[in-house]
């Protein structure tokens, strides 16, 4: 019995040893999260906003991202959507959402958006996130869910490639909208020339050359049009203000008279006068009435130049793009701008890396009024371009001096003799 006593009482030490051990063990676990329980315990009063904090994220379309790539735009967009929470950093996406519970914060309005950044991931970042959104067994680090809460991963995957489809149908009418809010990002301009054309070139003269010789000015010489760099401004953007989805708020059918100018009547091309230039021509009296936006962009719409007019009559809208220049030649019913073309040899350097020459040429008349009648953009559009296929396109040029009067004709729209004169300034 004494044996049995001793042995009794050494398994209770060494019970009582190994509870000691599971305590300091807990405490340490306790004392290491403090920091994690800190940080959530204010999760959720960070936001002051009644708004998304990626609300109308900005996403250049283009070609699909490599998986690298994609991960850097949803590490962009995770960050944007922690908003001023202390965050846990982490170089992998999916990572840094579960180290900082950001999955939390997906609703409908984040899952649109992302839905939007979607467009250019890799079909195996899509299945991933996907599985991640619906709650699958990938996400349990982010806490575990009621059955209520979990959506099935082939429903989020089937509702954000339906997102993903009805953001393309509506990109070809929307396009325009996107176009100057993405100089931060990066774009895939590169590639080998079978990728890419020639763009918009010059003559063989040097688009650099001055068009001042010994202080006096090329003599006059009223430019011949190329007829495959003649544009129709025909397409029509409407969108309506308010805080609807873009696609809910985009109008198809919009009545003439509300129109900045009725399509098919305003043609444009670009020419060569020292610089590049763009000369739009329309019925008299349209030039000193409009609000006029032209943005020289890379073939994958990164823009390398975008700038504005404002007739003399007009003030153009507050929410309009670019800076605000002279022109080189005015008119009545002819308005020439001069606009920067950098040329494939001699190529735009970005910011953000990469270099990118003029492939398109996109000018609209925007609407001065938009916003006083409610719309969110109201223009008409048309893209300047070599046509597919075509080879051996030039820039024409002119010269002039101020005050010279210069001929210009365009040819035939679908309306009218696009022809009319201005006077060099």
């Amino acid at each position: 019995m004494g044996d049995t006593d001793k042995e009794n009482q050494v398994d209770e030490e060494s019970s009582s040893q190994d509870v000691n051990e599971l305590v300091k063990e807990s405490d340490q676990e306790i004392e290491a999260s403090d920091e994690t329980r800190v940080r959530r315990q204010t999760f959720f009063r960070i936001r002051k906003s009644s708004n998304s904090p990626v609300s109308a994220y900005q996403v250049l379309p283009g070609d699909r991202w490599s998986s690298e790539e994609a991960d850097e735009e949803i590490k962009k967009f995770l960050t944007r959507l922690a908003g001023e929470r202390d965050t846990v950093e982490a170089a992998d996406p999916v990572e840094f959402a579960k180290e900082n519970d950001l999955l939390l914060l997906f609703g409908p309005d984040e899952e649109e958006e992302f839905a939007r950044l979607a467009l250019r991931f890799p079909e195996e970042t899509v299945k991933s996130w996907a599985s991640l959104l619906s709650g699958g067994s990938r996400s349990e680090a982010f806490g575990p869910r009621s059955r209520a809460e979990r959506r099935s991963e082939a429903a989020v995957a089937s509702e954000l490639q339906s997102a993903v489809l009805r953001r393309l149908i509506t990109a070809g009418i929307g396009i325009g909208l996107l176009l100057v809010g993405f100089f931060a990002l990066k774009s895939l301009t590169g590639g080998s020339e079978e990728e890419v054309g020639f763009g918009l070139r010059f003559s063989e003269v040097s688009g650099t050359e001055s068009i001042e010789s010994n202080n006096n000015y090329l003599a006059l010489s009223n430019p011949v049009t190329e007829p495959a760099l003649v544009a129709t401004a025909e397409r029509v953007v409407a969108v309506k203000q308010g805080k609807g989805q873009l696609m809910d708020r985009i109008e198809v059918d919009v009545p003439d008279d509300t129109l900045p100018i009725l399509p098919g009547v305003l043609s444009a091309t670009v020419f060569q006068y020292g610089e590049g230039q763009i000369a739009l021509v329309g019925p008299d009296g349209w030039v000193s009435e409009s609000c006029v936006m032209v943005s020289v962009t890379t073939n994958n719409l990164r823009p390398l130049d975008v700038l504005y007019h404002a007739g003399s009559s007009v003030d153009c809208s507050s929410g309009i793009q670019g800076t605000k220049t002279v022109p080189t030649c005015l008119g009545s019913s002819v308005l020439i701008l001069p606009i920067a073309i950098p040329q494939r040899n001699n190529p735009q350097e970005f910011p953000e890396g990469g270099v990118g020459w003029a492939e398109k040429v996109r000018f609209a008349v925007e609407s001065p009024t938009a916003e006083l009648d409610g719309w969110e953009v109201l223009s008409v559009r048309g893209t300047i371009e070599v046509p597919e296929g075509v080879e051996n396109v030039v820039i024409p040029k002119f010269g002039g001096a101020p005050g010279d009067e210069l001929e210009i004709d365009l040819g035939i729209s679908s309306e009218s003799s696009v022809a009319g004169s201005c006077i060099i300034e």
